[in-house]
């Protein structure tokens, strides 16, 4: 039943506000959780590319790692020097220092296979790189 124009009471004006009031408090309520995922999206977004950074840095930060391990494989294919070590490829640099187990200098192709060796390598643009490795005897 429809009143005319001023002759709503006080009570139906309460009605109309509380009503009004219970939209903007349910758009409010929307906004308020759209907000909260929009910042666990963004806070997920910042852990994830915190710990790959962390991980990463580990990486370049280590500088020249130190290893022993066995040599099984050399591939050279005129373009790039590839040694496998304990099932791990390696590049070899082409400024590598190459030594044998009475630390003369000597080639790569002069190492038997399988060998027990001391590398020392570099992580680069294009992978690990080994930039000196030396057969131990035994």
């Amino acid at each position: 039943m429809m009143r005319p124009a001023g002759k709503y009471t006080m009570n139906d004006i309460d009605k109309g506000m509380t009503m009004r009031n219970n939209k903007k408090m349910t758009l409010k309520t929307i906004n308020i959780c759209q907000r909260k995922k929009n910042i666990a999206l963004l806070l997920a977004v910042f852990i994830v590319l915190v710990v790959s950074l962390a991980a990463s840095s580990d990486v370049l930060a280590a500088g020249k790692v130190k290893a022993h391990g066995i040599l099984t494989a050399i591939d050279d294919d005129r373009t790039v020097i590839t040694v496998i070590i304990d099932k791990i490829g390696y590049l070899m640099s082409p400024s590598a220092t190459i030594r044998n187990y009475l630390d003369k200098s000597i080639l790569l192709r002069d190492i038997s296979l399988p060998s027990n060796v001391y590398f020392e390598y570099e992580y680069s643009s294009e992978g690990f790189v080994i930039i000196y490795i030396k057969e131990v005897a035994g």
